[in-house]
């Protein structure tokens, strides 16, 4: 690697974007047949303007909605994209010089989305070595960087393991290992925990944290979730190609109407401190984790606590709660679904069988909303896929209204069943958006006008405009692509809707968008909803019942009370629970006097049971 030679340059920032704008182009349409040249016309600035210095050993977070340009500002700092104007400079060495591409990517490594689309080798040590085989070292160099490589991810017990063996935490730790291999000045993680369940985010952002603090490493972190901000240095807010905000984590939080606008959100621990402020609290405005905010409320419910009955009413006060809440009561109809004792081996009798579920059953509610967790590889999707026919288990029985899929049945009874996979818009293939929507009722005879009203009627239910039905599934951006997936589905109007990841990559307002939608189906069709989420906060806030999986079997299910206060045997088994129900678990553990409710799992929730034990709740006890 090249180093500077003098005190100037070991003190020059590693990267400068200085005035850059970028704009993505496509080409006119045109007739090549009369030997017309197509002619690039410009589609929009992913960025306009911008100004960002990254200084050698920060942490840096990269924060904004969808479509806002921060991919775009990833990709221009080691030279995958070149500005449209402007200049891009990484440690001296402008990124428009041909000769300096390698170098400049020598420099900055990049870690995408997904690891199994970085992943090349055969095994663990094969991966780590594909960069260092093209930058030409020796061997023995070679094996000395893969080991250090892979002993800092803590990758280094499964060397010889296959990449598809591994969870998702540890195939991003090999992503990581192999550009970390290569000795970059600074990395730059592109929405890199966006995939992964928790146990597998908190395992990334130990490697990262690891890789800036104790290896000096520069850090760019592109992500949406607002709780690893908290862990930056430094936050950069980006918003339809600009800069809205560029300071620390504590003083983006501070201002959360500015975050909103944005797309975005606060962790929720900011967000219960500042609906305590609106209701009247003298508590701060900068609290961005949880052992703050413990520390506070605790001085807080001390000094404050009222001594009434509220210490002998914690069961009165969760009552309470639960009665606000419209509460799902069992019922069976068309959309009931009954899984007995349902099996299923992927690869028999060949060196690769895995067992992926074994002996689950579940009971679903006709109209219920049921939420499905676990960690990567648990049989989640293995499940679900079982639900419409897809697989068929090698023992037990599925059953949707009371008739078993089986036989003849499956393909009538498929359609009752509507499936929505992870990231769904990689499904879209029509030419235009009508008729992708309508490809799965072609066969059923309907009219033109009656297809035509069903399409619509799919797009509105999903809040897809109108407008957009005749463009090119390729003019949509990604939130409305995977609307118009879901609307390909809801349009054969099935009973039960499953929804793998359904909000996987999207920023909160793209989330709360298409969570809304699925709760409007339950709420006001009757639809059953299953869905499977990695997110806590989610399921905690949707679902009636929850069913908790673990290496292939059902473990738990009930409802988000019941299930999220067995936060240690949750924890063991690769999951967490709301940000909430951790704070208020420790308050609990800290204040036994005062009776501090541990089913707590909203904003909403907190809010209303630090007011109550303060005596300021309009229904306190």
């Amino acid at each position: 690697m090249k180093q500077g030679s003098d005190a100037g340059q070991l003190n020059m920032p590693q990267i400068v974007l200085d005035k850059v704008s970028y704009t993505y182009y496509e080409a006119e349409d045109v007739d090549t047949r009369k030997g017309e040249m197509p002619v690039p016309k410009a589609v929009h600035y992913a960025l306009e303007g911008v100004d960002l210095t990254i200084q050698k050993g920060e942490f840096v977070a990269i924060v904004g909605r969808n479509g806002s340009g921060k991919s775009t500002m990833a990709r221009l700092m080691n030279a995958l994209l070149l500005p449209t104007e402007g200049t891009v400079i990484v440690e001296g060495i402008s990124t428009m010089d041909d000769e300096q591409i390698w170098e400049i990517r020598s420099r900055v490594g990049m870690v995408f989305q997904n690891p199994d689309n970085q992943i090349v080798g055969s095994s663990v040590e094969e991966d780590v070595a594909f960069g260092l085989e093209n930058l030409g070292l020796q061997r023995d160099e070679m094996l000395t960087r893969i080991h250090w490589a892979t002993r800092t991810v803590g990758i280094d017990d499964r060397l010889q393991a296959e990449p598809h063996t591994l969870s998702g935490g540890q195939k991003q730790r090999v992503a990581i290992a192999g550009i970390l291999a290569m000795k970059p000045e600074c990395i730059v993680f592109d929405e890199a925990t966006a995939m992964l369940d928790p146990v597998g985010r908190r395992e990334v952002m130990q490697v990262v944290r690891k890789l800036n603090r104790e290896n000096g490493i520069t850090i760019v972190h592109i992500t949406h979730h607002m709780d690893e901000v908290s862990l930056c240095d430094r936050a950069v807010l980006v918003d339809h190609g600009k800069i809205l905000a560029d300071c620390t984590p504590r003083e983006l939080f501070t201002r959360p109407q500015l975050v909103r606008e944005a797309g975005l959100e606060t962790p929720p621990v900011t967000r219960l401190f500042e609906a305590l402020r609106e209701a009247g609290l003298n508590v701060p405005a900068d609290i961005i984790t949880p052992e703050e905010a413990i520390s506070v409320l605790v001085d807080l419910l001390k000094q404050n606590h009222t001594q009434t009955k509220q210490i002998q009413n914690v069961e009165a006060r969760e009552e309470q709660r639960r009665a606000r809440r419209t509460r799902y009561v069992h019922r069976e109809g068309p959309g009931s679904l009954q899984v007995e004792h349902l099996s299923y081996t992927y690869g028999p009798g060949s060196p690769f069988e895995k067992q992926a579920i074994e002996d689950v059953s579940i009971s679903v509610g006709d109209g219920e909303f049921l939420g499905l967790i676990g960690h990567t590889g648990c049989g989640k999707s293995t499940l679900v896929q079982h639900l419409n026919g897809l697989l068929k288990g090698d023992q037990g029985s599925v059953s949707i209204g009371g008739s078993r899929m089986e036989g003849a049945h499956i393909k009538q009874m498929r359609k009752k069943v509507g499936l929505v996979f992870q990231y769904p818009e990689y499904q879209l293939f029509e030419s235009t958006v009508a008729k992708d929507i309508a490809f799965g009722i072609r066969k059923e005879k309907l009219s033109e006008e009656e297809m035509r009203a069903r399409v619509e009627e799919a797009a509105q239910t999903v809040g897809l405009s109108l407008d957009v039905l005749e463009n090119s599934i390729y003019d949509l951006s990604g939130g409305q692509k995977r609307r118009a997936a879901i609307a390909g589905v809801l349009v054969m109007k099935p009973g039960i809707l499953v929804l793998d990841e359904p909000a996987a990559g999207l920023d909160p307002a793209g989330r709360d968008d298409i969570l809304r939608f699925c709760t409007k189906l339950q709420k006001e069709q009757g639809i059953t909803v299953i869905l499977v989420s990695h997110s806590m906060e989610d399921v905690a806030r949707l679902c009636d019942r929850i069913l908790v999986m673990h290496q292939g079997r059902s473990v738990m299910v009930g409802t988000p009370e019941e299930i999220f206060e067995n936060e240690q045997y949750l924890t063991e088994i690769g999951l967490a629970v709301p940000q909430m129900t951790v704070l208020f678990h420790r308050l609990r553990e800290t204040l036994p006097e005062i009776g501090v409710s541990g089913r707590i799992f909203t904003v909403e929730d907190g809010v209303d049971e630090i007011l109550q034990l303060l005596g300021r709740g309009g229904d306190a006890l």
